[in-house]
């Protein structure tokens, strides 16, 4: 791991993220390479480049046609000290998307490694490591903006689904939106969501299973350093529940929050919104569809 520079220079930050596949057997299970000790196996992973679907990246990643089904399990983050060409120091945060695939999908005969509970799998040391990644993507013609954020469908105790107001000024103003944003740099995806619920709405929060990951692409939109910026993020959901509900207030000054509430599930068919909330919500009823 690197440090300062010789003349006390702090490493650049930058933000990479990753997508894994793990494949599981009919129990559950997943299957683990052989091809390393125990406790040394790597789940099939790669980076996601600017504009790239997570899910076709972890599906290539392990050699899976495009139409194989992909269930999401996990978000995990790291920050680690990398060298870029040049022996340029950079403190890279990486999110790592984990998914999970049936076995019988796997494009030869089937892994013979250990069988372990998929939670084991995604805690094995992911590749690529940090040191894969410090090299930038190629620069493009236009200003580009990259973006990790995540969201929460959050319930309380009697099944109301908590959402917050876009404020006058900015991007969706006037829709109703699911609690979330932007993930810092060193932050993970639970603990920016929790962050975010408290600032939005003024409630504390739990954060459960991950729900869905969708990658968002906007070209020739404002940003930050022209009003045509090409625009790609990638978004988790999580749900997330509020187990003792308080009275609601926005908590942060100045925000993209202009007032939040609880509806009933009947009443999102009734209000506007946003971009994101439509997407998690299709996501989620489209899943339900496939499970029944």
């Amino acid at each position: 791991m690197s440090g300062p520079t010789a003349a006390g220079t702090a490493p650049r930050r930058a933000r990479r993220t990753t997508a894994h596949l793990a494949l599981v057997d009919a129990d559950g299970r997943a299957v683990l390479p052989a091809d390393r000790p125990p406790g040394e196996e790597r789940l099939a992973g790669a980076r996601i480049g600017f504009g790239d679907d997570p899910a076709e990246v972890a599906r290539a990643a392990a050699g899976l046609p495009a139409e194989a089904p992909l269930a999401p399990c996990d978000v995990r983050s790291e920050v680690a000290e990398a060298q870029a060409p040049g022996g340029v120091p950079v403190e890279l945060h990486i999110d790592r998307l984990y998914y999970t695939a049936p076995l019988a999908w796997a494009p030869d005969a089937a892994p013979g490694g250990r069988r372990v509970p998929v939670r084991a799998a995604v805690a094995l040391p992911a590749a690529p490591a940090a040191a894969d990644l410090a090299e930038e993507e190629a620069e493009r013609a236009a200003p580009v903006l990259r973006r990790f954020s995540s969201y929460g469908v959050v319930t309380d105790p009697a099944g109301r689904i908590l959402l917050s107001l876009i404020a006058p000024g900015f991007p969706g103003a006037g829709t109703w939106h699911l609690p979330g944003g932007g993930v810092d740099h060193g932050e993970t995806a639970r603990a920016a969501l929790r962050r975010e619920v408290a600032e939005e709405t003024d409630q504390r929060c739990g954060v459960g299973e991950l729900i869905a990951v969708t990658p968002h692409r906007r070209t020739r939109a404002p940003g930050p350093e022209s009003p045509e910026t090409d625009i790609y993020a990638v978004w988790v959901f999580f749900h997330a529940h509020v187990p003792d509900p308080r009275p609601l207030r926005v908590v942060e000054v100045d925000g993209s929050t202009a007032d939040c509430a609880w509806f009933e599930a009947p009443d999102l068919a009734r209000i506007p919104l946003s971009a994101t909330a439509r997407r998690a919500f299709t996501t989620l009823s489209a899943a339900g569809s496939a499970g029944e």
